[in-house]
């Protein structure tokens, strides 16, 4: 594997938090170009990262990637674009399919016809066995993605697949920080006390696309980090007892939302069969190279609470 440097860096949806984490590791030896619909958020990537190349553009208009293909020349695509919230993109399905089927299929069309050398396709732990709108279409793509890859080898194709992202946009953990600030809140609101999720931090998830850019025997195939769950309340007990609220905020069910699923898994054991574990990541191929039927699920693979509050702390989410 060798260091990313003077390369030409295309981050599709680079305005948001794992777009701005990427920018801030490849900006001092790369020269990064953005693509994002939203004119605001650029204005403001534009102060802190000021020779970034700057694109206002969609997935949905494939002319807006081709001309910043065409522009640019990158060497390296990332798309991190999505509509990513289940229950929103359960009332709009359409929506969803245009952003999150259709803008791939732009993309991964626009490439073909350019001397791109890696793409890279950031997913979701919900593409696996999927039961959202969101899922379903991000399990899709997946498949255009391989699709591809199969296709050709001028461009080296990668999938990356993660659960939660610490303190993302729509995350649970700022929404929480949120209801905390607020001196009337005496809930915080669980969809389901057994809910359990994968989360991660943005250093992780960066590590999971800069590796699958270096890996030599990554094409084709989806990247998914081995990392840790926790349970929603731990995560909500921690920063409960972080504001000193203990005797004043508890914890309230509501039910489960319509497209959530009680557990998540990165790998299911349909797809256990054709995977290989390495050091720190599950790669995920099209042939089956053993007889094992496990699955990578975050029930099974869930820290105890003392080790939530640690991992919670060091990731800087509680001081």
């Amino acid at each position: 594997m060798t260091y990313i440097n003077n390369k030409k860096i295309l981050i599709i949806g680079g305005t948001g938090a794992l777009g701005k984490t990427l920018i801030k590791r490849y900006y001092d030896d790369n020269q990064i170009i953005v693509l994002s619909r939203d004119e605001h958020k650029h204005y403001h990537l534009l102060k802190e990262y000021p020779k970034i190349k700057s694109i206002i553009g969609n997935v949905k208009d494939k002319d807006s990637i081709n001309n910043a293909l065409l522009r640019y020349n990158p060497n390296i695509v990332v798309n991190t674009a999505a509509l990513k919230h289940v229950p929103i993109c359960e009332d709009n399905p359409y929506e969803s399919v245009k952003t999150n089927i259709i803008g791939h299929q732009n993309l991964i069309e626009c490439v073909a016809s350019h001397q791109t050398e890696s793409l890279i396709f950031v997913s979701t732990d919900k593409a696996c066995k999927p039961i959202n709108v969101y899922g379903m279409c991000k399990a899709i793509s997946e498949q255009l993605y391989i699709n591809f890859a199969k296709q050709q080898t001028k461009t080296k194709v990668v999938t990356v697949r993660y659960g939660n992202v610490l303190e993302s946009t729509g995350s649970v953990i700022p929404f929480f920080k949120s209801l905390l600030e607020k001196p009337t809140t005496n809930h915080l609101p669980i969809t389901h006390f057994d809910m359990t999720r994968f989360l991660l931090t943005l250093e992780q998830a960066t590590d999971l696309i800069d590796w699958a850019f270096r890996y030599d025997d990554s094409h084709g195939k989806i990247a998914v980090p081995k990392v840790k769950s926790l349970k929603v309340t731990d995560v909500a007990n921690v920063l409960i007892q972080s504001c000193d609220l203990e005797d004043h905020v508890v914890l309230k069910e509501t039910g489960i939302r319509p497209g959530e699923k009680l557990h998540e898994e990165m790998v299911s054991s349909e797809e256990w069969i054709k995977t290989e574990e390495l050091d720190n990541f599950f790669l995920i191929g099209s042939e089956i190279i053993n007889s094992n039927h496990h699955s990578y699920n975050s029930f099974d693979y869930l820290m105890d609470s003392s080790e939530a509050y640690n991992f919670l702390k060091e990731s800087g989410v509680i001081s």
